[in-house]
């Protein structure tokens, strides 16, 4: 079983420099791809400085986003490095070498899960795979962050290893080489928000399933990168969500113009919700 783990990078050097030191001390880690997503705050230049045989750094010309970031780093694996399994990790997370060998081997030994994840410790990483109802409620915070409390607390009481769900999130997951290949990775018409469940359904087109392991678990500071971009406020990265989730409606879901007129309706109300959120969480800091 060989691995290549990818980090997506921009303009978070130290924190991705950081998780880079951390994995190549992993026996289960076998090379690291770290691509740079066109920053320009110098992380290229420090990252690069700890290139070596089993750690690859390259760089994009533009900031095409995650989608197009990991695929560029998935495609560089499988053409250079042929692992059985990638891991695709965030910057702003952490895991332990026995979660990455659990998940390796949960895909070595199950052919029919394509995916896999620990369970977050801040917060909850996995959800149903959404139809066009799920879509909506997937706009709005409450519904959403309901859905996936509900959901992890199902699966917590099966008492599983590992266990089916949906869709997991992007922020750290490994991924059966072969079957990611096969799907053609990630939909590079995204720039962030909503690859997962586009990856999840393609997957699902092709007989593949997804899956958690329970009793594993790693740690994700919550989008910091995107954090200082957009000054940790809900609102403002909330157009990237209708933009990906047009493009899953029309693409995934085939939606009609009646469902698109309902879906842009209740993005607006789910934006409003986000600008009231940012105001009420400002005013108590």
């Amino acid at each position: 079983m060989k691995t290549t783990l990818i980090i997506l990078n921009y303009n978070d050097g130290e924190r991705t420099k950081g998780l880079l030191l951390q994995a190549a001390g992993y026996d289960v880690i076998n090379d690291i791809v770290v691509v740079d997503n066109a920053s320009t705050d110098g992380s290229y230049e420090l990252l690069k400085e700890e290139e070596g045989e089993h750690i690859h750094v390259i760089r994009r010309n533009s900031n095409g986003g995650y989608a197009k970031g990991n695929n560029e780093g998935a495609l560089y694996a499988l053409k250079k490095l042929h692992p059985d399994i990638i891991f695709i990790a965030n910057p702003d997370v952490s895991f332990t070498e026995p979660a990455a060998k659990a998940m390796a081997e949960a895909l070595m030994n199950n052919n029919e899960y394509a995916a896999v994840a620990p369970f977050v410790r801040q917060g909850y990483n996995v959800w149903n795979l959404p139809g066009f109802i799920g879509i909506l409620r997937s706009l709005f915070l409450f519904s959403f962050t309901a859905e996936k409390i509900l959901l992890k607390r199902a699966v917590e009481r099966t008492g599983a290893d590992l266990a089916p769900v949906g869709v997991i999130e992007g922020s750290f997951f490994a991924v059966s080489a072969e079957k990611f290949r096969e799907v053609s990775g990630f939909d590079e018409r995204t720039f962030l928000y909503g690859e997962e469940i586009m990856l999840a359904r393609r997957f699902r087109r092709k007989g593949y399933r997804e899956a958690v392991l329970p009793k594993m678990v790693y740690d994700h500071l919550h989008s910091a990168s995107i954090k200082k971009i957009y000054r940790s406020s809900k609102a403002a990265a909330f157009h990237h969500f209708r933009d990906s989730f047009r493009i899953y409606n029309k693409y995934y879901l085939k939606t009609g113009p009646v469902e698109d007129r309902i879906f842009d309706l209740c993005w607006q109300l789910g934006l409003m919700e986000r600008k009231i959120y940012d105001i009420i969480k400002n005013h108590i800091r």
